[in-house]
């Protein structure tokens, strides 16, 4: 997480240069996050998430209770999700160390910055932010221990609304296959501009199961429906890349849920 202030630093400097764009301003307001994805060799990794376990025992200690922190785990090595409430947390983003000064959790932080330096790993970090309209939750459904990413690059001359009206169809569609996971729409605040859709799902062998997906399309007679929303996408997006990972439980703090 040592590693996380200096991005974060970085990212706060960016932020005057950011234009003043419709998407920051006119469209509706989500939850940000600062995402960081971290590279670590196979090596290292045992390494790597012993020391953000230690920080999770660091914060318990401490009582932690305004921030949280989530890591999702993938071939590569780790993603984190680290909500903040405004921009205007860059002002001051020392604030969750501080938080863990003159507590039971101090030593055991300042131990976790000592053994993350000795890791070897890549970061880059952006912030994104929730698009709340676009948001698709089976009641009762709660069974998350993976996520599914699509990253999406809009084609030249295509529109973040374009992009936001064909989304909405595809919560439509859900809806009317009944889709059994969780799906939330994000845009990238800082960093490469493309849209993501996250789906959350028990297990990614679950995900890919082509046949799951093409039962619930076919008992649901919306085969026609699926091919003109995918042709309709398809003008809009240039490129989309896919990722998936599983969450991490051992590296993650979530206040009340020790």
């Amino acid at each position: 997480m040592r590693k996380v202030l200096t991005a974060v630093g970085c990212a706060a400097l960016m932020l005057p240069l950011l234009p003043a764009t419709a998407s920051s301003q006119d469209m509706e307001q989500g939850e940000l996050g600062m995402v960081m994805t971290v590279d670590v060799e196979p090596a290292h990794r045992e390494a790597y998430v012993e020391a953000l376990e230690m920080l999770k025992e660091a914060a318990t200690a401490a009582g932690v209770s305004d921030y949280e922190w989530h890591f999702w785990g993938n071939s590569t090595g780790f993603t984190l999700y680290y909500p903040i409430e405004a921009f205007a947390y860059f002002d001051d983003p020392q604030q969750l160390w501080r938080s863990f000064e003159g507590t039971d959790g101090e030593a055991a932080r300042d131990e976790f910055f000592e053994a993350i330096q000795q890791v070897p790993a890549h970061s880059s970090t952006e912030i994104i932010e929730s698009i709340p309209s676009l948001y698709y939750w089976p009641e009762g459904f709660d069974d998350v221990n993976a996520a599914h990413v699509h990253y999406e690059w809009l084609a030249d001359g295509a529109t973040e609304e374009q992009w936001m009206e064909n989304a909405e169809k595809w919560v439509a569609f859900f809806e009317k296959i009944n889709y059994p996971y969780g799906a939330r729409a994000y845009r990238t605040r800082i960093g490469d501009e493309r849209m993501t859709w996250v789906f959350f799902v028990p297990s990614l062998a679950e995900f890919h199961s082509d046949a799951s997906w093409d039962d619930l399309v076919e008992a649901a007679d919306a085969g026609d429906e699926m091919e003109a929303l995918g042709a309709e996408w398809s003008e809009i997006v240039r490129r989309m890349e896919h990722e998936s990972s599983g969450y991490v439980e051992s590296m993650s703090y979530v206040p009340g849920d020790m």
